[in-house]
C-alpha cells in the first residue's frame, strides 16, 4: 500500500469569505476494498485534503472526470459518508463530531438532489409521500399540513398538484427529477446538493431542469453545490467553479474568470474539450489534448498527481505536492507552473464552453 498522502495545508481563515455558509478543511474519505492474495483489506482513498468555501446564496459548480470524487465529496459534506480526516463546519456548527441525533437535526436545513431520479425514488411510494417524507420526519406538521405543504412545492417545481397519488413509474425522467427536487426543497433547507442532476436526461429535458434550479435560486436564495460534467452547463448556472483532479481540488475561481483565463493546465485541458459551435472558430483553436490514462487512486503518483498527463511537468512536480494559493485575481490554483497572470502562456480561448 502507497503512503498516506500528507494532507493540503489549512488556508488561513482570513483567506476564507466572512460570508462562507459552508467551510471544509482538509476533507479526506476513504474505502476498504480487497487486496489480491491478501486477507487484510487495502484502502483507496477517494478524497484527499479538500478545502472549500462556498458562499452564502451562491451556487458552486464541482467539476471533473469521472471518478475525481465529486460526488463522494458532495455526500462526506452532507455526511451520508463519514469523513475519514477533516472539518466540514456548516454555519458555525461543526459537523464531523455531531452525535446521531443532532446531525439528523441538521439535516432539515441540507438536503441533496440525487443524480439518478430513476433510483433514488422509492417505487411503492406515490409521489406525494414521497415529497411529505422529509416533513413527517422533520417537522410535526399534521397530515393536512404536509400534504398542503407538498401541494405547493410540487406547484413550485412545476408539477401538476393533480399528480399526488401518482407513483414515480408513471412519469417521464424530467419529472421524475422534478419529484426529486421538490422532496429536497419542501423542508426549506439552507443549503442543497445538486449531484449531476441533469446527467441521465435528454438535452431538452436538461434546459428545463437548469432554468428551474436557476429561477429556485433567485427566489429561494439557496445555497448550493452543483456537481457535473457538462461544462457549458456549469457555467450558465454556477457563480464560482472548483475543478478536482484524483481527489483533489486543482484550482477553484470566479466562473467567468475560470472559462477565459484558467491557470492550471487541467482546467485548460477540460475546456479546451468542449466544442465551439462556430465551426470556424473550432478548427482553428488550439486543443490541449492530454495523453494517458488517469492514474489509479489506490496508487496515486507521487508530488502532483497531474504530473503524469500533464505538458508542464517538471522534477519538481514529482517531488512537491503543489498547495492552492491565491493569485492575483482572487483565483486559487494548485500547480508549480500556473499559466502566468502577464499572458506568457497561451490561454484557452474566451469561447470555450459557450453555446
Amino acid at each position: 500500500m502507497p503512503d498516506t498522502p500528507a494532507p493540503a495545508a489549512v488556508l488561513p481563515e482570513t483567506d476564507a469569505p466572512t460570508d462562507s455558509l459552508l467551510r471544509v478543511r482538509d476533507l479526506a474519505v476513504d474505502f476498504k476494498v480487497p487486496v489480491r492474495g491478501s486477507l487484510r483489506a487495502g484502502r483507496l482513498r477517494a478524497v484527499s485534503g479538500v478545502n472549500l468555501d462556498i458562499r452564502r446564496g451562491e451556487i458552486l459548480g464541482v467539476v471533473g472526470e469521472s471518478g475525481c470524487g465529486k460526488s463522494t465529496t458532495g455526500r462526506a459534506i452532507l455526511q451520508l459518508l463519514k469523513p475519514s480526516v477533516g472539518s466540514v463546519n456548516f454555519d458555525g456548527t461543526e459537523l464531523t463530531t455531531l452525535s446521531r441525533p443532532r446531525m439528523r437535526g441538521m439535516r432539515r436545513r441540507m438536503q441533496m438532489i440525487f443524480q439518478d431520479p430513476y433510483a433514488s425514488l422509492n417505487p411503492r411510494m406515490s409521489i406525494g409521500e414521497l415529497i411529505e417524507e422529509p416533513l413527517l420526519v422533520h417537522t410535526d406538521l399534521s397530515g393536512a399540513g404536509r400534504r398542503a405543504k407538498a401541494l405547493d412545492t410540487m406547484q413550485l417545481v412545476g408539477l401538476s398538484p393533480q399528480w399526488h397519488d401518482r407513483y414515480p413509474h408513471e412519469f417521464s425522467g424530467g419529472q421524475r427529477q422534478r419529484v426529486g427536487i421538490a422532496r429536497a426543497l419542501v423542508s426549506s433547507p439552507e443549503f442543497v446538493v445538486a449531484d449531476e442532476p441533469v446527467s441521465a436526461l435528454d438535452v431538452s429535458v436538461q434546459a428545463q431542469i437548469v432554468n428551474l434550479l436557476e429561477e429556485l435560486q433567485d427566489d429561494l436564495g439557496l445555497t448550493m453545490m452543483f456537481i457535473a460534467h457538462d461544462l457549458a452547463v456549469v457555467r450558465h448556472l454556477c457563480d464560482r467553479i472548483a475543478v478536482m483532479y484524483l481527489g483533489t481540488v486543482v484550482e477553484v475561481g470566479e466562473c467567468e474568470s475560470m472559462y477565459t483565463r484558467p491557470r492550471h493546465p487541467y482546467t485548460q485541458a477540460l475546456l479546451s474539450a468542449v466544442p465551439i459551435p462556430d465551426p470556424l472558430v473550432e478548427v482553428e483553436r488550439n486543443r490541449r489534448i492530454l495523453t494517458g490514462d488517469v492514474p489509479s487512486p489506490l496508487n496515486p503518483p507521487s508530488g502532483c498527481r497531474f504530473r503524469t498527463r500533464c505538458w508542464k511537468a517538471q522534477d519538481v512536480c514529482a517531488t512537491q505536492e503543489p498547495q492552492l494559493t491565491t493569485a492575483a485575481d482572487g483565483n486559487q490554483v494548485a500547480c508549480h507552473f500556473p499559466e502566468n497572470t502577464d499572458g506568457q502562456d497561451q490561454p484557452v480561448p474566451a469561447t470555450a464552453g459557450e453555446r
